[in-house]
Formats: structure tokens, sequence, C-alpha cells
């Protein structure tokens, strides 16, 4: 079986960090569009960083799958580690 998925019209979470006043920030966009200026200094220097998504532990809650996206260690079975990325 397989499974297309669109992404016409998509417009995911980024994440980046000026390279002009080092603020990280977040903000929607479409995947065509051009990065967005910093919201603290105005700055069109802008880097995108890469993001980790948290997958549920088994049996597990969300809130606790992931001790990175918290600001913590990756734990052993996280994709990044692994090279699933």
């Amino acid at each position: 079986m397989k499974i297309t998925v669109s992404l016409r019209g998509a417009m995911p979470l980024y994440a980046y960090r000026c390279e002009d006043c080092r603020h990280e920030f977040e903000t929607l966009s479409r995947i065509d569009e051009a990065p967005p200026a910093c919201p603290s200094c105005g700055g069109a220097r802008v880097e995108r960083q890469l993001s980790l998504i948290a997958k549920p532990a088994a049996g597990g809650d969300a809130g606790d799958a992931c001790a990175a996206m918290a600001g913590g260690a990756p734990c052993p079975s996280c994709p990044a580690l692994a090279g699933g990325l």
C-alpha cells in the first residue's frame, strides 16, 4: 500500500535563529516562502534550525515522550541519536 501526502498549501512550524542578534523564534510559514525577518531586531539573516519530532513512548503520554523537547538530554531511543532523521 502506498500513502501519498500532499504538502501543497502546508504551513509547518519552523524554528529560526537570527545571525545578527542570536534571537531564537518560531513561525508558521509556507514551504516555498522566503525566511521571515527577525522579530527582535528586524534582521534578514536568519537560519532555520533543526526541529526534532517527539513520538509518544509505548503506552505512555506524549508529554513525557522526549526530555530533549523540554531542554533535557535526549533519551537513548531518540531518532536523532540513532541517525533516523
